[in-house]
């Protein structure tokens, strides 16, 4: 398939493209791969992912990367509203979110196997993913969810489903907000 100055021929048919579609077209495929792969980082026992964006579309992200796995959410845990309500109960205590949730959720398969591995392993389903800013900084909202247990091979895939949902999610997200700055 070799490619002219604007354009490109596919079995013998020249299609004419302004160099400036063709870059637009090729940004659109690549950079979502770029953004998806975010960095993440280990902190104790999760990996944390980032992205600038607002609480809302990063959580609206997430749940459309969940859903559009054909998985349902089972449950949405508010830990921030708990905190707030037994903040006076504990002295010295500080809020430290804005905004956050924990999406549950379960894939038949992957628990199914994860327990017939070992029955004690139900305490790793349902599976969940937080989503939250840090108090004072909503500009940034961090997805996160627990790392596998060592040598917990069962385990595996579900960690490569949660990764796969929590880099499309930021994908998203990124991409929704990038769609939002002025001159785009």
């Amino acid at each position: 398939m070799p490619i002219g100055a604007g354009g490109f021929t596919v079995d013998k048919v020249t299609v004419q493209m302004p160099t400036r579609s063709i870059a637009l077209t090729l940004a659109l495929l690549i950079l979502p791969g770029l953004c998806a792969g975010a960095n993440p980082e280990k902190v104790g026992a999760a990996w944390i992912y980032s992205a600038d964006s607002s609480f809302e579309f990063a959580k609206e992200d997430l749940v459309s990367a969940i859903e559009g796995r054909g998985l349902v959410i089972s449950y949405v845990s508010h830990p921030q509203d708990m905190l707030s309500r037994t903040a006076d109960a504990v002295e010295g205590s500080r809020s430290v979110y804005g905004d956050a949730e924990i999406l549950l959720f379960c894939k038949a398969d992957l628990s199914h196997r994860l327990v017939g591995a070992n029955p004690h392993n139900i305490v790793l389903c349902p599976y969940a993913i937080a989503v939250y800013t840090l108090a004072g900084e909503p500009e940034t909202t961090y997805l996160a969810f627990r790392s596998p247990p060592p040598d917990n091979e069962a385990y595996q895939p579900i960690e490569e489903l949660l990764k796969g949902i929590v880099e499309e999610a930021i994908g998203q997200t990124r991409a929704s907000v990038d769609a939002l700055r002025p001159g785009k």
